[in-house]
């Protein structure tokens, strides 16, 4: 690793930070011809000013007690999205364990119905047991279609837009990999072995279909079968009322902690930014841009980037923030190949800003990475304001020898 430079030397603005060359298309590159690295945080420091980011590339770190809140805060957002994911999820499992149960109220019902109508030679005995055989039929098929789902990829041959398709891939890492799991119950590195709630559901059906027709099939003493049936309802039915109960008291949870996070109805969490080397690093190889975003929601089957900012909530964004979840739609189009309409910007809980991804952002982007790449092998940068307040609100500016202050 390069040692940090000094102050002085971060004083010396015609002091390159960085070696390289110009490409064609306007980016610049080192001499192995990779794409000088620009992060969203170069962006946003850059837009708001390019003094202070070149400070900060040179290792003078921020001061201030708004910068330590800052942290905090953003720590303690990433501990409500992974409560509110972990509620959520532990909902969800209720309420399929519950349907499971339910699922079972219903068949022993209309089997004791069957049994009843069995003695009373509405229901002729060689149907029921045409009917057994056919259960255990169908459970063969079931096992069978299982087991080829699980061993095929076929979620990725039907591709995207996700539905059923498997999520894409990030550099390094998919979303199931990181602190908060993927909406999507995939896992597994390769392609094959890949199973998911459909292949559970049809494995454990086949199991309770078939021993469901080997019961019909051997069954002697109808009438006593029937009687026995109904008592196995009517416990089944308790148990499966206090599921219910439980299920839906995890479900009130789960939205109270929704709605504290500030998450629509039909928004999920496909990842949140832990500040950690355990975070996802998203990478465009092409411009050298790269960042974590603090969160990637999945609204309408498009991966929405979300940047959290604390402190004073102001009447419009600011550009420079404006930058930063850019570049972080610009990130999320090039890993995801699914390009994003638009990210959103969140001042605390109640102020949200949607920043669309059109022509004049992908422009606006372009030109700042270039310009920070420019900076990066030439140096010179300067001040791009004469605003005293400003500097005063700037974390460098004790630092910095072009301040206003």
């Amino acid at each position: 690793m390069a040692p940090q430079k000094t102050v002085d030397e971060a004083m010396d603005f015609d002091n390159p930070i960085s070696a390289g060359k110009l490409r064609k298309d306007g980016y610049w590159s080192d001499f192995n011809g990779l794409a000088l690295p620009v992060s969203a945080s170069d962006l946003e420091r850059h837009a708001y000013c390019p003094v202070s980011w070149q400070l900060s590339k040179a290792g003078v770190s921020g001061e201030g007690d708004a910068l330590i809140q800052g942290m905090k805060e953003h720590e303690r957002i990433h501990k409500d999205m992974v409560e509110f994911k972990t509620k959520e999820s532990r909902a969800n499992h209720e309420l399929v364990i519950w349907s499971w149960w339910f699922t079972v109220v219903i068949a022993l019902s209309a089997d004791s119905a069957a049994f009843l109508f069995v003695d009373q030679g509405q229901i002729s005995e060689n149907f029921v047991e045409d009917m057994g055989r056919y259960l255990v039929s169908l459970a063969l098929v079931w096992l069978i279609t299982a087991i080829v789902l699980i061993w095929v990829p076929w979620r990725r041959w039907l591709g995207r837009p996700f539905g059923l398709a498997q999520p894409p891939h990030f550099e390094g890492k998919e979303f199931n990999e990181l602190k908060i799991e993927s909406p999507f119950s995939i896992s597994d590195e390769d392609d094959y072995i890949k199973g998911g709630s459909l292949e559970a559901l049809m494995l454990l059906g086949s199991i309770a279909i078939a021993l469901h027709g080997i019961a019909i099939h051997y069954a002697k003493d109808r009438n006593l079968f029937a009687f026995g049936l109904i008592v196995l309802s009517l416990i089944w039915l308790l148990i499966c009322s206090w599921r219910l109960h439980r299920a839906l008291s995890f479900g009130n949870i789960a939205q109270i902690s929704r709605e504290r996070i500030g998450l629509g109805g039909d928004e999920e969490i496909a990842y949140s930014d832990d500040s950690g080397e355990s975070a996802i690093l998203l990478i465009d190889e092409e411009t050298g841009l790269r960042g974590r975003p603090d969160q990637i929601l999945v609204i309408d089957n498009q991966y929405i980037p979300v940047e959290q900012k604390t402190g004073k909530v102001p009447k419009k964004f600011h550009q420079s923030h404006r930058m930063q979840v850019l570049a972080y739609i610009q990130l999320v189009a090039e890993t995801t190949n699914t390009t994003p309409e638009y990210g959103i910007l969140r001042y605390g809980a109640d102020s949200l800003f949607t920043i669309p991804w059109d022509d004049e952002a992908r422009d606006d982007l372009s030109r700042d990475i270039k310009e920070i790449q420019r900076l990066m092998i030439e140096g010179g940068a300067k001040r791009n304001h004469e605003r005293p307040g400003k500097c005063k609100n700037c974390s460098r500016q004790s630092k910095c020898p072009q301040s206003l202050i």
